[in-house]
């Protein structure tokens, strides 16, 4: 978080990124356990989740709003945390309702998928958020081709998954999502799972 203005402040651990760089690792290992021990994803363990992928609560204390920042400042201040739970085995990571410098992030590839699958390494499955699909530009939240293509493996739709199950169906069946995106996707959910 990067402004004490915005009203969900409490889901971040500080607005310091070495804090926050700190606090994630140890946060998952303590939900997960540590990867390569035998506890790891045990019984008496939960999947964690590292969210909202990425700037949010970055500018202006607005919710869902439009962090404008360089490549540098995404790094060093909004991925901070992100590392440290990648490195520590987070099974997912949940897209954010907000925008960088002016994209959605539910539709943003150059960011799900370049950033945190190729720079990051990130190997988990992605969840989107609260409908958050319905807010990319062409979609609605019943049929949005460009999350899922832009890196989402999981809508979070809890009351828009009939229309949306059966437009994702049309658009696998013509093309527009290709065969090998939607295995990739289910490969990620069964291997969590």
């Amino acid at each position: 978080v990067r402004d004490p203005r915005w009203g969900r402040t409490y889901e971040s651990y500080s607005e310091n990124p070495e804090i926050v760089a700190a606090m994630a690792g140890a946060m998952v290992e303590g939900l997960q356990g540590a990867p390569g021990t035998p506890g790891f994803l045990g019984p008496d363990k939960v999947i964690a989740t590292a969210k909202h992928f990425i700037g949010d609560g970055g500018t202006g204390g607005k919710d869902q709003g439009d962090t404008v920042a360089t490549e540098a400042e995404l790094k060093n201040i909004h991925a901070a945390g992100y590392r440290p739970a990648i490195a520590s085995g987070v099974e997912t990571v949940m897209a954010s309702f907000s925008s960088v410098n002016g994209v959605k992030m539910h539709g943003d590839k150059a960011l799900l998928t370049g950033y945190l699958r190729g720079d990051l390494g990130f190997r988990g499955l992605v969840v989107g958020d609260w409908n958050g699909h319905g807010q990319v530009p062409g979609c609605s939240v019943g049929s949005c081709a460009a999350s899922f293509n832009a890196g989402l493996d999981i809508f979070m739709a809890p009351d828009s998954w009939k229309p949306l199950f059966t437009a994702t169906t049309a658009q696998v069946k013509s093309g527009e999502i290709s065969m090998a995106r939607l295995d990739e996707a289910v490969r990620r959910i069964l291997r969590v799972k």
